[in-house]
């Protein structure tokens, strides 16, 4: 049962990892924000991750607020295959700044 434990963690510590990734890229981005093909070219290359999907992480932080999707057609699920652009909101803007903390997001 412990090695179970000690995978779930490192799953938890990398999907925290991911999130804090992609919150500061979206800083560093034009006007807080970026592409989304641009954001999973620079995961795979920092062999963060391995396919273009992720959908689970942009879920995630759109669900606490920190993100928003430039087109309202445009969600997490949708948002590679459209090419769509995603940006920090003021919460998002916060939380990189320290102002908030997110337990599930290692800025």
């Amino acid at each position: 049962m412990a090695i179970l434990d000690d995978i779930a963690e490192q799953e938890v510590a990398k999907n925290k990892a991911i999130r804090g990734y992609i919150i500061r890229a979206l800083a560093r981005g034009n006007q807080n924000a970026i592409l989304v093909r641009q954001l999973t070219n620079a995961l795979v290359a920092d062999g963060m991750i391995f396919s273009p999907d992720i959908s689970k992480y942009l879920d995630y932080l759109a669900d606490g607020g920190y993100i928003e999707f430039s087109d309202k057609k445009v969600n997490a699920y949708n948002v590679y295959r459209k090419d769509g652009v995603i940006q920090l909101t003021k919460k998002g803007v916060d939380l990189v700044e320290g102002t908030i903390e997110d337990p599930g997001v290692d800025v």
